[in-house]
Protein backbone atom coordinates (compact mmCIF):
# COMPACT_ATOMS: atom_id res chain seq x y z
CA UNK A 1 0.00 0.00 0.00
CA UNK A 2 1.54 3.39 -0.71
CA UNK A 3 2.24 5.87 1.50
CA UNK A 4 -0.81 8.32 -0.17
CA UNK A 5 -3.42 5.61 0.48
CA UNK A 6 -2.70 4.83 4.06
CA UNK A 7 -2.82 8.55 4.86
CA UNK A 8 -6.20 8.66 2.96
CA UNK A 9 -7.84 5.90 4.86
CA UNK A 10 -6.51 7.40 8.25
CA UNK A 11 -7.58 10.74 7.24
CA UNK A 12 -11.00 9.08 6.22
CA UNK A 13 -11.35 6.67 9.84
CA UNK A 14 -10.39 10.16 11.55
CA UNK A 15 -13.61 11.98 9.75
CA UNK A 16 -15.43 9.15 10.50
CA UNK A 17 -15.11 9.14 14.24
CA UNK A 18 -15.21 13.38 14.48
CA UNK A 19 -18.74 13.07 12.62
CA UNK A 20 -19.81 10.07 15.40
CA UNK A 21 -18.47 11.79 18.23
CA UNK A 22 -19.76 15.39 17.11
CA UNK A 23 -23.31 13.10 16.59
CA UNK A 24 -23.30 11.93 20.16
CA UNK A 25 -22.39 15.60 21.65
CA UNK A 26 -25.39 16.65 20.13
CA UNK A 27 -27.83 14.41 20.71
CA UNK A 28 -26.32 14.51 24.38
CA UNK A 29 -26.88 17.80 24.55
CA UNK A 30 -29.97 17.52 23.03
CA UNK A 31 -31.26 15.00 26.18
CA UNK A 32 -29.77 16.94 28.50
CA UNK A 33 -32.37 19.51 27.47
CA UNK A 34 -30.65 22.34 25.53
CA UNK A 35 -32.29 24.19 22.32
CA UNK A 36 -32.01 23.49 19.19
CA UNK A 37 -29.51 25.77 18.10
CA UNK A 38 -27.17 24.62 20.81
CA UNK A 39 -27.71 21.10 20.54
CA UNK A 40 -26.20 21.53 17.05
CA UNK A 41 -23.51 24.06 18.10
CA UNK A 42 -21.78 21.29 20.66
CA UNK A 43 -21.96 19.19 17.78
CA UNK A 44 -20.66 20.84 15.12
CA UNK A 45 -17.76 22.13 17.59
CA UNK A 46 -17.11 19.16 18.50
CA UNK A 47 -16.76 17.75 14.83
CA UNK A 48 -14.67 21.13 14.19
CA UNK A 49 -12.43 20.15 17.18
CA UNK A 50 -11.90 16.79 16.90
CA UNK A 51 -11.32 16.73 13.21
CA UNK A 52 -8.46 19.39 13.85
CA UNK A 53 -6.94 17.51 16.32
CA UNK A 54 -6.65 14.29 14.24
CA UNK A 55 -5.34 15.95 11.33
CA UNK A 56 -2.92 17.38 13.25
CA UNK A 57 -1.70 14.24 14.92
CA UNK A 58 -1.61 12.60 11.61
CA UNK A 59 0.82 15.34 10.22
CA UNK A 60 2.85 14.03 12.81
CA UNK A 61 3.20 10.45 11.44
CA UNK A 62 5.63 9.24 8.24
CA UNK A 63 4.04 7.25 6.55
CA UNK A 64 5.92 4.73 4.39
CA UNK A 65 5.39 2.66 1.05
CA UNK A 66 5.31 -0.74 1.95
CA UNK A 67 5.14 -1.83 -1.68
CA UNK A 68 7.54 -4.55 -2.69
CA UNK A 69 9.33 -3.85 -6.38
CA UNK A 70 9.00 -5.72 -9.09
CA UNK A 71 11.99 -8.10 -9.15
CA UNK A 72 13.30 -8.41 -12.91
CA UNK A 73 15.31 -11.82 -13.84
CA UNK A 74 18.49 -11.21 -15.47
CA UNK A 75 19.29 -12.37 -18.90
CA UNK A 76 15.74 -12.71 -20.09
CA UNK A 77 14.48 -10.06 -22.41
CA UNK A 78 10.92 -9.73 -23.13
CA UNK A 79 9.88 -9.49 -26.91
CA UNK A 80 7.09 -7.40 -28.06
CA UNK A 81 7.25 -9.09 -31.71
CA UNK A 82 4.62 -11.21 -33.04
Amino acid sequence: MSANQKRLVAFVFCVLVSLVLGLVSGLTAAVLGASALASVSAGGGAVVALLGIGVAALALFDFTDTRQAPVQVRGQARSFSR
